[in-house]
């Protein structure tokens, strides 16, 4: 099981995405609109700056479907120039792009340190997508058909290694700073163990919730058939 994170939350009693979005309606329904003349205000903190990023006009789908300031994050601008690619390019309201080039630039890049090289693409599985939670008929809309979340499976590196975020081979340190990390910059995380439709991949999202309520439900497992070494047997008394 995960261990405590120092990132105050509360934990859902069921590791569902039922509970990955339930909405403040106070935040929830924006409305949707003509694509603004201007860039917004996230998007010249963004563009140019710390992604590579084209916007896109505000959307609506079936249902519940929709979002603006939505762009399409084709890259994340390191510090040194560099870029690491999003492949294929995210289709996320402008916020989420902030959040994960944040998080890339602040956090995963030091973190692939420990391998010995530089991250150079983010492998991306989902990210915009009209469904309900967990493709289920009928459920309520997911974060994916807000443009508010984007699925990932690991990260390609420099050296030319892929380190895949739910591959039980990879350095458990590694996978569990990951956990840590990501769980501190979004609102809802999901993986191995949550719910049966993440263990291949980490979901992540921005849902807006009552009293500020955070999801991290990942489980950062050992490799498969691995069995603990027995404990030391204690010492005889003299």
């Amino acid at each position: 099981m995960p261990q405590p994170d120092t990132v105050p939350r509360r934990i859902a009693p069921v590791p569902m995405e039922v509970f990955a979005a339930e909405p403040d309606p106070e935040v929830a329904s924006e409305t949707v609109r003509a694509k603004p003349a201007e860039p917004s205000a996230c998007q010249i903190r963004v563009a140019d700056k710390i992604a590579v990023i084209q916007p896109l006009p505000s959307f609506g789908g079936p249902g519940d479907c929709g979002a603006s300031d939505v762009v399409k994050l084709e890259a994340i601008i390191q510090p040194d120039k560099s870029r690491v690619v999003v492949s294929p390019p995210a289709t996320i309201r402008c916020s989420m792009a902030e959040a994960l080039a944040t998080w890339v630039r602040e956090d995963l890049t030091e973190m692939t340190g420990q391998f010995g090289s530089a991250p150079r693409a983010l492998d991306n599985y989902a990210s915009y997508d009209c469904r309900g939670r967990n493709r289920v008929a009928g459920a309520k809309i997911s974060e994916h058909g807000l443009a508010n979340a984007i699925d990932v499976r690991g990260v390609h590196l420099a050296n030319g290694r892929f380190a895949d975020f739910t591959d039980r081979k990879l350095a458990r340190e590694f996978r569990e700073a990951v956990r840590k990390s990501v769980c501190a910059r979004f609102t809802t995380v999901l993986g191995p163990g949550s719910d049966g439709h993440h263990e291949t991949h980490i979901h992540v999202d921005l849902a807006q919730r009552r009293g500020g309520y955070r999801l991290c439900q990942w489980n950062v497992l050992d490799p498969a058939g691995e069995v603990p070494l027995p404990r030391p047997r204690p010492e005889e008394a003299p």
